[in-house]
């Protein structure tokens, strides 16, 4: 890459020093012809007037053609050779009467005055010409750029149409990860080339005589990568132009990755909830089916004491297995928002007597439930309602420090009721924490604890987003809370989740 760069600024270099040769050179050329012109006016006995004439004509031929540089060298010498050929004394450069002065001063300055008009109009319609041809240039850049595909490299596929329309030797884009990322960001990092660079820099810039041009790629105020120009005809319009067609087709292509990603997600998320919504349901035949074998065996009698507690076990893990089976269904149901929410008035600290109620015994005997005002019924569904909070305070009790407590603390304001369950256990790291509501995201500290299906916290937040609440994780040290909120007033604007 260095290398090409240093190609590209040698090649700036010689034009550099090209340019200057070639105007002397013109100059020079335009100066013999005013001679020649003169001295073939003299020898065709021309007088003083068609002789003026002749070379006015030529200064302005000069200044249209070549330049108002070159023109005034060609007025210049002509006042001499009108001087020497055609005035009193000939052959020598001197006037001997007033007229004469007046004649030669006269040309030199219509020749001066009308070389500099002619080149202003020469130049404006230059002008001109380079902005119809470089509106035609962004036209066809714009509609070609429409046609950039999503595969591969858009800064290449940009970079080549640039190099094709505006006939450039090198163009570098580089385009940041995110759209987010700010320049400070980046500084920290070694620039991987010149547009890079500019990135890093925030700064925009034209050399006309090296032939570069660096621009910031921005949408809006945000800058979205670099672009270099190397070996052009430096136009500083254009170049903006271009940096701006470039910055939306990029933009352009995020939004369309963005929209393929997110098609992706949901076509993903309806074949996933289909397919629970499927097993779930094609589970709960057998598993009612083996249920109520096993309460008829028990109801039956005359089993050995062997028997009868095998039989218990079936009906204990049948349940256990009916009670996931009702999660996945739930779980389907609220991806799919076709839950309803049925509003009654709940009474939050019976609720939670009761959930505490059908745990364990040492999980009982380690549960607080705690509030420091009078807590209010609340308007929830309370199937649903209960549902979270079992989640949240069995996820407490699976993964907290055997012999810990476990605080279950309710708090309430005029809009909101929240539940916050704190338990003692191992750290979670930041990355596991901010995808603990994951649905089947099972993270360190889980993966070493006792077996899970990962559902259960993400079941919790979406009923409490179908209340209109939240529900959000902290860990500080070994302590970690979940916190379970969600509006007072909400459960009967609710038609459905």
């Amino acid at each position: 890459m260095s290398s090409i760069v240093a190609d590209l600024e040698r090649a700036a270099s010689r034009r550099i020093r090209q340019r200057p040769r070639t105007e002397f050179a013109r100059a020079v050329a335009a100066v013999v012809v005013t001679i020649g012109v003169a001295l073939s006016a003299f020898l065709l006995h021309v007088n003083l007037a068609s002789a003026v004439s002749v070379l006015l004509l030529l200064t302005v031929v000069v200044s249209i053609g070549w330049g108002f540089v070159q023109a005034t060298a060609v007025s210049l010498v002509a006042v001499g050779c009108l001087d020497f050929f055609f005035t009193e004394p000939l052959y020598e450069f001197s006037v001997s009467s007033r007229e004469n002065w007046i004649a030669l001063g006269t040309f030199e300055v219509t020749a001066l005055l009308v070389s500099r008009l002619a080149w202003k109009v020469q130049v404006h319609a230059q002008e001109q010409e380079s902005q119809r041809r470089s509106i035609g240039k962004l036209y066809q850049l714009s509609n070609a750029i429409l046609l950039v595909e999503s595969r591969g490299s858009e800064a290449e596929q940009l970079a080549g149409l640039l190099r094709e329309f505006f006939l450039v030797e090198s163009v570098e884009i580089w385009i940041a990860p995110e759209a987010e990322v700010a320049a400070s960001a980046m500084s920290r990092q070694s620039p991987i080339n010149p547009a890079h660079q500019v990135f890093v820099d925030g700064l925009n810039g034209d050399d006309i005589e090296r032939g570069w041009s660096r621009r910031v790629l921005r949408i809006g105020t945000s800058p979205i990568g670099g672009m270099a120009f190397h070996g052009w005809e430096v136009e500083p319009a254009l170049a903006d132009a271009a940096a701006s067609l470039v910055a939306v087709a990029i933009e352009r292509a995020r939004s369309r990755h963005k929209e393929n990603r997110a098609e992706a997600a949901r076509n993903t998320e309806q074949l996933r909830a289909a397919v629970l919504d499927a097993l779930a349901h094609g589970f709960k035949t057998p598993l009612t089916a083996i249920q109520t074998a096993s309460s008829g065996l028990l109801a039956i009698g005359g089993l050995e004491e062997t028997q009868a507690e095998l039989v218990e076990i079936v009906e204990q893990e049948v349940e256990m297995l009916a009670n996931l089976t009702t999660r996945l269904l739930q779980t389907a149901a609220l991806d799919a928002k076709e839950i309803r929410i049925r509003s009654s008035s709940v009474s939050m600290l019976t609720l939670l007597e009761r959930i505490v109620s059908e745990q364990e015994s040492e999980a009982r005997e380690r549960i607080g439930i705690v509030h420091s005002a009078p807590v209010e019924a609340v308007q929830a569904d309370p199937q649903l309602l209960a549902l979270a909070l079992a989640q949240v305070i069995d996820n407490a009790v699976r993964y907290s420090t055997v012999g810990t407590a476990i605080d279950v603390e309710v708090m309430q304001d005029e809009a909101t009721t929240r539940v916050i369950v704190a338990n003692r256990g191992e750290p979670i790291g930041e990355e596991d924490l901010g995808r603990i509501f994951d649905r089947y995201h099972r993270g360190a500290h889980a993966s070493r604890g006792p077996s899970g299906t990962g559902l259960g916290l993400s079941i919790a937040k979406k009923i409490a987003e179908a209340h209109g609440g939240t529900a959000s994780a902290a860990c500080i040290g070994d302590r970690i809370t979940i916190t379970f909120s969600f509006m007072r007033d909400r459960g009967n604007a609710h038609g459905s989740a």
